[in-house]
């Protein structure tokens, strides 16, 4: 019997963010490649960064935040918790920057890539409490999934339909001035972008707002019935069609929408990145990308015009999907920087 690879011990706290991080760890487990033992955290500022140590020797530290908002105050605040408060062997961080290794007192960073929740596997120290909810959703509300239910290969659909379904956010509900503009400005953009679509491509434009008391009293035009954009719902339009349209998410970051039309081998439109990703995934090979509403009208009809870039698009984000973000191969991709260096 060969010898597992490492030996992990994993902080654990249930967070969506990290489910991604849970579930590669355990199947590289299950695998035998590694041996796995969770240690129950609360994490601190209820961000989701957390620390594995492997073979007892090295400091890993997983980071999902949308941003560089690792406290709530200001950049330069956070930059400076950053340098104090998290140091170790390796970091991976969601919202990578390149720049901010000049702020890692030890250790080196790299882009840890796309980030999206989902029901994940392996036994971890779940609460009375939290093995009720989870039983619940799984069992009778069934609103969380597996993750091979995001997964679909790069079939094109006879019918060229384009996909955009994305929520509001509320202003109120922040405290900052400079939150409260990035939100209305997000939210300007979204309605912005679903009237365009809707006036240009009519039946073949599935999209809208999803309903909530805000966006209510805001978007009443273009909102749709909870039962589009209810989750199984979109997953399965995600799969019935072929452009799919993502936007910035709060505090720039990319967007849970992002890796889920990736793992669907889906061609994609998208307002700029600001974040890097591992792996050679670019623009123009594995999305377009858009600043205004007349360069997103302009990149829809390009793939609907090139059947060929449509499907190049849609293998190259298959392609991409089980090199770097199926969770596994996302967690194997880390350890291995342990073994290469």
């Amino acid at each position: 019997m060969l010898k597992p690879l490492f030996n992990c011990e994993i902080e654990f706290c249930p967070s969506p963010h990290l489910t991604q991080i849970y579930d590669g760890f355990a199947r590289l487990n299950k695998k035998g490649l590694i041996t796995l033992k969770s240690k129950r955290i609360k994490l601190e500022h209820s961000k989701p960064v957390i620390k594995v140590i492997v073979n007892n020797k090295y400091t890993l530290i997983y980071d999902t935040l949308d941003g560089l908002n690792w406290t709530d105050g200001s950049l330069e605040e956070n930059l400076n918790y950053f340098t104090s408060n998290l140091e170790c062997d390796f970091y991976f961080k969601r919202s990578f920057k390149p720049e901010l290794q000049d702020h890692l007192r030890k250790g080196k960073l790299y882009p840890l890539g796309l980030n999206y929740p989902f029901d994940y596997e392996g036994t971890y120290p779940l609460t009375l409490p939290e093995r009720v909810k989870a039983f619940v959703k799984q069992n009778i509300k069934k609103d969380t999934f597996k993750l091979h239910t995001y997964e679909y290969p790069p079939f094109k659909n006879p019918d060229n339909k384009i996909l955009f379904l994305c929520g509001l956010w509320n202003p109120d509900q922040v405290n900052s001035d400079e939150l409260k503009e990035q939100r209305r400005q997000i939210n300007t953009d979204r309605m912005n972008f679903v009237r365009a679509c809707k006036s240009e491509f009519g039946a073949q434009f599935t999209g809208g707002i999803q309903i909530d008391e805000y966006s209510q009293r805001i978007a009443k035009d273009i909102l749709v019935p909870f039962k589009i954009t209810k989750k199984q719902n979109f997953l399965n339009a995600i799969k019935t069609h072929n452009i799919c349209i993502a936007t910035t998410g709060l505090h720039n970051s990319t967007g849970w929408k992002f890796a889920e039309y990736t793992a669907a081998s889906r061609a994609i439109i998208s307002e700029p990145l600001h974040y890097g990703l591992p792996g050679d995934f670019k623009k123009d090979k594995n999305y377009l990308s858009f600043s205004n509403t007349e360069e997103l009208i302009a990149n829809i009809h390009s793939l609907l015009n090139d059947k060929v870039k449509m499907q190049d698009m849609m293998f190259e984000n298959y392609k991409y999907y089980n090199n770097y973000v199926d969770s596994e191969k996302m967690i194997l991709n880390t350890l291995l920087k342990i073994h290469n260096s």
